[in-house]
């Protein structure tokens, strides 16, 4: 069950990594572009920090979650050095952007404020997370990693969430986004707080199982 949840997680992660593709091939405007006001859509900085932070955000998504398999970390050190090195620069970008256009956020400040939020903490965690395995502290390192991750797992429960509240019990759209805004990452944190706390509790067999997935 633990692995099926696992390649599930993946997947998923990897559709969702994969989906801005579709803004940079598609010839005309799709998907959020296309119920945004021409205001917005014209805005050449919006513009480009919106396909800024979707497509390095969705590189880091992809990418991400290779580095929880521990098997992997053990074989392959140098590869899991170099993937981390790419998924943070990637949310250094993609985190900085979600920040810059937060406040242009659809159906308003509640939304901005949510966004916002979870832009300026997926960089915290990351750089954070960044500063501890140069200091070789790799308890903290996995932790902060872990909050990371479950940041930047938002595109795919905000993905869940929004059809679960517009589809299922009918919220009007303008209620359902402000609403996901938030819920597509407080849950991921607290799970994420969860795992750690576990983790730090069965540290029998070595500070380096934080990353276990």
């Amino acid at each position: 069950m633990r692995t099926l949840l696992s390649v599930v997680g993946a997947a998923l992660c990897l559709i969702t990594g994969a989906y801005p593709l579709v803004y940079l091939l598609a010839e005309n405007d799709v998907g959020l572009l296309q119920i945004r006001n021409d205001a917005v859509v014209s805005n050449f900085w919006w513009r480009l920090g919106f396909h800024a932070h979707i497509l390095t955000g969705g590189a880091a998504l992809a990418t991400g979650w290779s580095q929880f398999i521990r098997p992997w970390r053990i074989r392959f050190p140098k590869l899991h050095r170099a993937v981390g090195t790419f998924y943070a620069l990637m949310v250094l970008v993609s985190g900085l952007a979600a920040v810059c256009i937060s406040p242009m956020a659809f159906t308003g400040r509640i939304a901005a404020l949510g966004f916002g939020t979870l832009g300026l903490l997926w960089l915290y965690f990351t750089l954070q997370a960044c500063s501890s395995i140069r200091q070789r502290n790799l308890q903290r390192h996995g932790c902060m990693m872990v909050y990371s991750y479950s940041a930047c797992c938002a595109a795919v429960t905000l993905r869940l969430w929004l059809p679960l509240l517009y589809g299922v019990f009918k919220l009007d759209f303008a209620l359902a986004y402000p609403i996901v805004a938030w819920l597509c990452w407080v849950p991921n944190l607290l799970i994420a707080g969860m795992i750690n706390h576990r983790a730090l509790q069965t540290q029998s067999t070595g500070p380096d199982d934080i990353h276990k997935p």
